[in-house]
Formats: structure tokens, sequence, C-alpha cells
């Protein structure tokens, strides 16, 4: 995190606090990127800096699922996630996205 970001930046930050608020206060200072988190709008951090900062969100209807190295499928979270854009521009390629779920503009 301490490198300067430039250009369109795809964040998948840690998930655990305050690592994820961090990078997400980065993006937002950065405004130039979308980033893949879980979907808390509970959380403090998403109403600080999620709604204050972003352009859009994308809420997932299926759960994401990950790979480990060895190429076996990860368990199924028990969270939802979001595709959060920051910048106009990726807020329009966000609203094109064809992953299922439900897209916002903020």
């Amino acid at each position: 995190m301490e490198k300067d970001w430039h250009g369109r930046v795809w964040l998948n930050p840690p998930y655990s606090n305050p690592l994820v608020q961090q990078f997400l206060i980065k993006m937002a200072g950065h405004n130039n990127g979308i980033a893949l988190v879980f979907a808390k709008v509970e959380a403090k951090w998403f109403h600080d800096i999620v709604l204050r900062h972003a352009a859009a969100i994308k809420f997932l209807y299926d759960r994401v699922r990950f790979f480990r190295p060895d190429g076996t499928q990860g368990l199924q979270p028990r969270n939802g996630s979001m595709l959060i854009a920051y910048g106009m521009e990726n807020a329009r390629i966000l609203s094109g996205n064809t992953l299922k779920g439900k897209f916002l503009y903020l």
C-alpha cells in the first residue's frame, strides 16, 4: 500500500479490519478503479468511505469463490460481495458488467 497508484486500479484488498478500510481510503483518494469487497452495508467503512466517495456499486447475486494456488476451489464465503466503482468512467464500465447482481449509481 506504500507504492503510488497510477491509472485504473483493480483492488481486492485483505478483508480484515483495519486493512480493508485503509485500502478503500487510498482508492477513494485515487478515484480511478474498481474494488471487490464483502457487501457489508452495516459496516462503518461502508457508510464513511464507500457511500461518500464511490460513483457506483454492483451487489453481486452469487457469492464469489476463489481458487487456491493448487487450482482447487475454496469454500463458499459467508458473506456476499460487491464491486465498487471509483470515478465515472469506472462506473460506466461496471454498469455494463454481465455478472448477475444489482447495479446502483451513487
